[in-house]
């Protein structure tokens, strides 16, 4: 073969690897290829791919080196030029990354020079200079939208909008000055507009993605919200913290342990970040939520880090001395709450903590109270108008839950967790047919939350229909495999199939991730029974006698 023409094979070959990201390989055929030439001016842009691929594999030092390469040949190589400054840029070295931008520019004054010599001047802190040059410019320079992009960061206010909506007019697409202008529009509470921006970009742009799920949140949309944030978690370079937003999205739709899991992650980043912003919420929510999770000694520390200068600081004592009652008296630390709700009654937090004791003594009227006082302070909140519904079902109010449930449906129909509640009325009234259709809208609606899946399967598990249950409760499994009536629930399925030896797999596995529940060492016990091992009957009766007893002693 003519060597020219395996040359150009293996350059092909090359640009094959790298659109594929596989750089290493790549690398390997561009030397192939570039011991076919001498060192001359056919080799230059092969030398400048070269150190493109050390840029790529973060091999700078070498990528400096190939560039210089094929600037020696062509000391006003564009590509070569401009691929130094960026590693001077990403080096941090300021002073040399200036010295290459202003020999790019003084050489040709075209866009790529003009870019990098306003984008150096700006990282120099030499604005004033960087303005004072663009107004030297040719009109089209002056009209490309990078540079401009450049010129808006440094502008007045007013300046930076109108160029914004300049750059979003010269190019739609422009990803930067959307993105800039969905800032702008966010902050004005202008959510169409903000909207208009986000869709003239990337779809998986992050920020656009954040704005979005903002907004879906506000319309009181949560799954759609939380699949957004996630989504922007996904395709962020680290840059962000959106797991704050996406805790306060699983809060509305009342997922606790999801929140807790989003909370712990954005307090990480803040730490790694050294960012101490809404750092005292997040320790905050961290701590509520630990509360109604009943975890007293992790919520104490949680609370206990809540700087005392910060605006949650009085909530966080609030809550401190409310814990540490209640681990020893319940009736103290209502006590205790009702005399702050005195000075304090426009406090949510506070309302919302005086619910949870209220609720943990059955004083479900005094907790529903609570909680509507709440609501009159913060009137489109669903978070109190489901803990309102929850109460008045353990209240066996259904009518009312059933009035509440409906007004927060007409006015949000996309709202999964309404539906639940809508599930537990039905349920409790054995309307299994009207149950099953609103827990399948709830997770129609929300797909990702296991308790549906669970609670479909166990309304399918009590109208026997079984192999439906089956689907459902693996669904719950798949989506979070530690939670033990889960597996509970399958035995029971795998029960009512009369496949025993699968029911006591699933039997076993709940016993080991919850010991102390007797109902699943009962469910053991009769499943062995069924199969006739009565090895396996002995052990699952030995453990049920000596739970018995543990229980007998502890009451």
């Amino acid at each position: 073969m003519d060597e020219n023409i395996e040359k150009i094979e293996l350059i092909k070959k090359s640009f094959e690897l790298k659109h594929t990201k596989q750089y290493k390989e790549a690398l390997v055929m561009l030397y192939k290829a570039l011991e076919y030439d001498d060192y001359n001016q056919d080799n230059v842009e092969l030398l400048s791919q070269i150190g493109e691929m050390h840029f790529m594999l973060k091999n700078y030092e070498r990528a400096l080196e190939e560039f210089s390469r094929a600037l020696a040949i062509n000391p006003n190589h564009t590509f070569s030029l401009q691929m130094c400054y960026e590693i001077y840029c990403k080096q941090n070295q300021i002073s040399r990354a200036l010295k290459v931008a202003q020999d790019m520019f003084e050489h040709d004054k075209n866009p790529v020079s003009c870019h990098c010599y306003f984008d150096a001047l700006i990282k120099s802190d030499k604005k004033q200079d960087a303005l004072a040059l663009f107004n030297t410019l040719d009109e089209n320079i002056k009209l490309d939208a990078d540079v401009l992009y450049l010129i808006s960061t440094i502008s007045d206010e007013n300046k930076r909008e109108l160029l914004l909506k300049r750059i979003v007019q010269l190019d739609e697409t422009n990803e930067p000055a959307n993105i800039d202008m969905a800032e702008i529009e966010f902050k004005r509470g202008n959510y169409d507009e903000v909207i208009k921006y986000c869709l003239n970009v990337d779809e998986n742009n992050p920020m656009a993605l954040y704005y979005i799920g903002v907004i879906e949140a506000g319309k009181q949309n949560y799954s759609r919200a939380i699949d957004l944030f996630l989504n922007a978690i996904k395709n962020d370079n680290d840059t962000h913290d959106f797991y704050l937003a996406l805790a306060k999205a699983y809060i509305d739709n009342s997922r606790f342990d999801e929140a807790l899991n989003a909370l712990k992650k954005s307090i990480n980043y803040s730490l790694i970040k050294e960012d101490k912003t809404n750092l005292d919420e997040k320790y905050f929510l961290s701590g509520w939520i630990l509360i109604k999770q009943n975890e007293l000694s992790k919520a104490l520390l949680n609370l206990g880090t809540v700087d005392e200068k910060s605006e949650y600081y009085t909530n966080a004592q609030i809550l401190i001395q409310a814990i540490n009652l209640k681990k020893f008296n319940l009736s103290g630390a209502k006590s205790t709450l009702e005399k702050y709700l005195e000075t304090q009654s426009d406090n949510p937090f506070l309302l919302d903590s005086l619910a949870i004791v209220y609720k943990e003594l059955k004083l479900y009227k005094n907790a529903i109270e609570m909680l509507k006082r709440a609501l009159e302070l913060y009137p489109q909140s669903n978070y109190y108008k489901l803990e309102i519904i929850d109460l008045l079902i353990d209240e066996k109010r259904y009518d009312e839950a059933l009035e509440l449930i409906n007004d927060v449906r007409e006015k949000y129909p996309n709202y999964a967790c309404i539906y639940n509640s809508q599930t537990r009325v039905y349920y409790r009234l054995k309307e299994y047919d009207k149950a099953l259709d609103s827990i399948s809208k709830c997770i129609e609606l929300d797909n990702k939350n296991s308790e549906s899946y669970y609670f479909k399967g166990l309304i399918l598990n009590d109208t026997e229909k079984y192999q439906e249950a089956k689907d459902s409760i693996y669904e719950a499994i798949k989506l979070n495999p530690s939670i033990a009536k889960y597996y509970n629930q399958m035995a029971r399925s795998y029960q009512g199939l009369k496949e025993f030896d699968s029911a006591l797999l699933y039997s076993k596995e709940a016993i080991e991730l919850n010991q102390d529940e007797i109902n699943y060492k009962k469910q053991a016990y009769d499943i062995a029974v069924a199969l006739g091992d009565e090895k396996k009957v002995q052990l699952y009766k030995n453990q049920l006698k000596r739970s018995e007893q543990i229980l007998k002693l502890s009451r």
